[in-house]
């Protein structure tokens, strides 16, 4: 799913050497993937170049909108500076809880005739304003030979966020040559292979998001305005403690040692715990005698312990913390910058994989 941003005649989304660059703008950190994407036979093959990111002072990014952009300019100069990172065309991720993700069917049409349809199409299900909107539409498979009707994913999220976070980024020197929306990135690099349904979950400081796919095709999508850091606040809240023993104790006790921490990490997980159970559970009544098969997690809060536990317990399907470069391979020595791995995520991947897509 890609929103596109090319200049006229200026269509390619990779770098001069052939790599890709996604860029993840987390509400914590900016983290770069700058990726080796070839397709051999029909299968993708990423190899890494380099790995890096910045943190971001607090409120530069709320809830996946840029609340301070030159806050968000000078981190990526900092980044692109300290890593050395020639390549300045990068490809970002939106995400907010105000995307919109819907299942329709249009007519057939050439690329042109389409976008300048799509509004029309699309505002019988959009609340806002064509004008505030930036719209696409994938399709999911060929035309209807008798209706000639495309059935395919709309996509569609207000502008000013986009346009808020393009000109920060571009303010740093850069290039965005595409913008593509964060869930089908994140569903890129974590789906499991084979898998008949599955949903993937991405659990972020602010956002968390929850794609349920089947055979590879997105039949759900929300993006929920929760995420880890509202657990570290309530923790430290509650036990009158600093944010910084309370994102500890968080990450080293979590939900698998009883007591006080974890009882008060159970209360506070209820609401975020309910609305994914809520969105799966919607799509089971929509897709009645279809089986979850598995729930993987990603995300900087991903891996707090005894999560993916409960998880799997409320939902009925195993459930495990993805790693964020399991389809990626490190590139031949000599032929890659110093990258560190802990700035790795499913995001920054997924979106430079989308030069595959």
């Amino acid at each position: 799913m890609k929103l596109h941003r090319n200049s006229a005649g200026d269509r390619s989304v990779t770098c001069q050497d052939g790599h890709s660059v996604g860029l993840d703008i987390g509400a914590t950190a900016v983290r770069a993937a700058v990726l080796n994407v070839q397709v051999r036979d029909g299968v993708p093959t990423v190899t890494a170049q380099h790995l890096g990111g910045a943190p971001l002072h607090p409120g530069t990014v709320v809830n996946g909108v840029v609340a301070d952009p030159a806050s968000l300019t000078a981190a990526l100069k900092g980044l692109w500076r300290a890593n050395n990172i020639s390549c300045r065309r990068v490809i970002v991720g939106v995400a907010n809880p105000q995307v919109l993700v819907r299942e329709i069917q249009i007519p057939h049409l050439d690329p042109a005739q389409q976008a300048r349809a799509l509004p029309f199409q699309a505002r019988d299900v959009i609340a806002l304003p064509m004008d505030q909107v930036v719209l696409d539409f994938t399709p999911l498979g060929p035309p209807d030979p008798d209706s000639n009707l495309v059935t395919g994913l709309l996509v569609a999220s207000p502008r000013e966020p986009v346009l808020s976070a393009v000109a920060a980024v571009e303010r740093a020197g850069l290039k965005v040559s595409r913008v593509d929306l964060a869930s089908f990135a994140v569903l890129r690099s974590s789906a499991g292979d084979g898998l008949d349904v599955e949903a993937v979950i991405d659990v972020g400081a602010h956002l968390t998001t929850v794609v349920v796919h089947q055979g590879g095709i997105p039949k759900l999508v929300r993006t929920l305005p929760r995420g880890g850091e509202e657990l570290t606040t309530r923790l430290a809240e509650r036990l009158n403690i600093s944010l910084e023993e309370a994102e500890q104790l968080k990450c080293t006790s979590g939900l698998g040692v009883p007591g006080e921490v974890a009882t008060l990490l159970t209360e506070c997980l209820g609401p975020l715990l309910a609305e994914i159970r809520s969105s799966i559970n919607y799509f089971r009544t929509g897709h009645t005698g279809v089986q979850l098969r598995r729930i993987s997690l990603t995300g900087g809060s991903a891996a707090l312990p005894g999560f993916a536990t409960v998880l799997s317990t409320q939902n009925g399907a195993p459930t495990s913390v993805t790693d964020p470069l399991r389809l990626v391979e490190p590139a031949a020595k000599g032929q890659s910058k110093t990258s560190d791995d802990r700035w790795a995520s499913a995001l920054s991947v997924g979106l430079a994989m989308g030069t595959a897509a």
